[in-house]
């Protein structure tokens, strides 16, 4: 329509009457403005087409599943009652990744692993998502009797054939699910998880799905759900072959070793290392907050589990304006806040000790580890992190309680907390500043823990009183005095 009207008023303009001398000059002036008018218009339109689309459109196959066609373009939502107490004009705004199909901003990293691994070869092609009732690929069988030189070791090297022995059913159980003889494995703490079950299940491949057995019960049943093959162990620090990353990589080995047909392959995501999630958020979570933050955008504050998110979307904002202030919310325990801090990963919970079931300690779920992943050393050696403030539990719990109550947000955990530390970064800023979060999850995946009463006093806490007698959290409690 805008390159009709140039059209027109480039015909009502020549038409005018004028005189001899400047005729041509106008004319030519007219007929630069229409072509120029008609280059800038083609190019917005392609632009609004390619932000339409929820990933860079090489990243897009002819045809997508629905469940892929709803991640991304989150809303970025104001909060505010919080932004009314900041006062002078300062807005705390979250970006709504709990509003992806996977109910976590997951999805992102989840659905690039894949298609990277598709790309390369560790997996098979995908489903046509577009026809329906297609014949199962994976033709082959899985021996879990040759245990000869496919032992698990456990933490002081002893043997551990029988964990084999559950890790061997839960191979057999994913091969009879996969279609596609495609096999996606992961260690997470549950929304990876989640994210990973729910994408294999609209391209064919099976998932198994390794995690640690403290994760709040409303994940794994979800996941059993979607139809992964959920394989629990214990809580461990990294160093232990047992934990559950380390499991995660072993399955896959396992699989890959010992299958007798090229038709069965296993990827391990490694959703810790794998710098694609670091990637698609520099390319499509950045561009896309920017974008509807209108580029007026002053502080970034979140915590990390794997340190995609922080690291990806950091670099892109600090690419469009160096005074982007990006800001790291730590739980209790992690190592990563004092390796932004003082540039050594270690926190005084390390100690043997204090050493309880794993190397660090708090209620908040997915967040917060006792070393650096590639994904948050992109964010620290490119200077994308610019500070790391700490939350304590108390204060994620009271704050996930106060946003239900005065924002009407249900929250998880780590999403309590990146609240917690945006109020304390957003309260530091100038006057008319702008700070903005990310809401990961909501709190249906945190009853049994998070949202427990019993839980949480018995992990030490206390539960917010109902009634007038209300706990506030400490950073809006300083805010209000």
């Amino acid at each position: 329509c805008l390159l009709t009207v140039s059209v027109r008023t480039l015909g009502i303009i020549v038409d005018l009457p004028m005189s001899r001398t400047s005729s041509g000059a106008v004319q030519k002036t007219a007929l630069a403005a229409a072509i120029a008018s008609s280059f800038i218009i083609i190019s917005l339109r392609r632009r609004w087409r390619r932000l339409e689309h929820n990933s860079e459109p090489s990243q897009r196959g002819p045809s997508i599943s629905s469940y892929e066609a709803l991640i991304g373009s989150t809303p970025l939502v104001k909060l505010t009652k919080l932004s009314g107490l900041l006062g002078k004009g300062r807005e705390i705004y979250v970006k709504m990744e709990c509003m992806n199909p996977g109910g976590t901003g997951k999805d992102r990293a989840a659905l690039r692993m894949i298609q990277d691994a598709e790309r390369c070869g560790a997996l098979p092609p995908p489903l046509d998502p577009s026809i329906p009732l297609q014949q199962s690929r994976a033709t082959t069988t899985y021996d879990d009797n040759d245990t000869s030189s496919h032992k698990d070791e456990g933490e002081n090297g002893e043997d551990s054939s029988k964990p084999n022995v559950a890790i061997d059913e839960s191979i057999s159980l994913a091969i009879a699910r996969s279609q596609t003889g495609g096999i996606v494995v992961e260690g997470t703490s549950g929304s990876t998880g989640i994210s990973i079950a729910s994408l294999c299940a609209v391209r064919g491949h099976a998932a198994i799905v390794v995690m640690p057995d403290d994760q709040a019960k409303e994940k794994r049943a979800l996941l059993n759900c979607l139809g992964a093959v959920v394989h629990v162990v214990p809580n461990a620090a990294i160093s232990n072959p047992n934990q559950y990353v380390n499991v995660a990589r072993r399955i896959a080995d396992r699989i890959n070793d010992r299958c007798n047909s090229a038709r069965i392959k296993a990827a391990f995501t490694n959703q810790f290392e794998n710098l694609s999630n670091y990637s698609v958020h520099l390319e499509w979570t950045g561009p896309e907050l920017w974008s509807q933050a209108m580029g007026k955008l002053d502080a970034f504050v979140m915590s990390s589990g794997t340190g995609g998110t922080i690291s990806g979307v950091g670099r892109y904002l600090k690419s469009r304006s160096p005074f982007v202030r990006v800001v790291l919310v730590d739980p209790p325990g992690s190592a990563l806040y004092s390796k932004v801090k003082y540039g050594v990963a270690y926190a005084s919970e390390q100690s043997e000790r204090a050493l309880k079931r794993h190397r660090y300690d708090t209620l908040a779920e997915g967040i917060g580890l006792d070393r650096v992943t590639a994904n948050f050393a992109m964010g620290c050696d490119t200077c994308a992190i610019d500070d790391a403030i700490q939350i304590s539990d108390q204060e994620a719990v009271d704050m996930a309680h106060w946003l239900l109550r005065e924002e009407g947000i249900f929250v998880g955990s780590s999403s309590a907390m990146n609240v917690a530390g945006a109020v304390r970064v957003a309260s530091s800023m100038p006057p008319d500043s702008r700070t903005v979060t990310v809401i990961c999850d909501g709190g249906q995946r945190h009853v049994s823990r998070f949202w427990n009463k019993k839980f949480i006093t018995e992990w030490g806490c206390s539960w917010p009183v109902s009634g007038g007698n209300r706990r506030l959290p400490d950073c809006i409690e300083s805010i209000v005095s």
